[in-house]
């Protein structure tokens, strides 16, 4: 009772759904603004490249299931049955979950994806330079969303 007679109706909002869908968002977002890069000195400069996480599987799996886990987290917020929360919060876990362990997994396959003898211009023939490679900022950035979509879907199932 509101003390005025009538009832007072409460709006959950419901923050594990959108934990899931900005972490979906931020994954699949990093996929595309640079997963790994490589370096090389030339003529005086240093040269930069930078490749999508696309270019590799783990990339294109990750931007499904970030995908998945932004569809799904918003699924989780805009749906109210509690039938339907509970199977959006389990397809929304397993999506944060393979977006999570593939930005983990990619990692380990930065040579993979650089190769020992990746494009490099600027070099000419004969001349030998030493490749740095490394991660770039978008494979962080990926991994921060699953960290986040993950606790989403933590939060929506145990929420039950």
């Amino acid at each position: 009772m509101n003390g005025q007679g009538g009832s007072s109706s409460t709006v959950e909002f419901a923050y594990a759904g959108i934990a899931g869908a900005v972490g979906g968002l931020l994954g699949f977002a990093g996929v595309y603004e640079k997963w790994f890069s490589y370096s090389y000195a030339t003529g005086g400069l240093r040269v930069t490249l930078y490749m999508n996480g696309s270019e590799d599987w783990t990339g294109q799996v990750a931007f499904i299931a970030g995908i998945a886990a932004f569809a799904f987290g918003a699924a989780y917020v805009l749906l109210s049955d509690a039938q339907i929360r509970k199977l959006t919060a389990a397809f929304m876990g397993i999506g944060a979950v393979f977006l999570l362990a593939m930005a983990l997994l990619a990692f380990s396959r930065v040579r993979e994806v650089v190769g020992s003898a990746p494009f490099t211009p600027g070099v000419t023939a004969g001349e030998t330079v030493t490749i740095t490679q490394a991660v770039a900022g978008g494979l962080w950035m990926s991994i921060v969303g699953g960290v986040l979509a993950v606790y989403g879907a933590y939060l929506a199932v145990r929420r039950g």
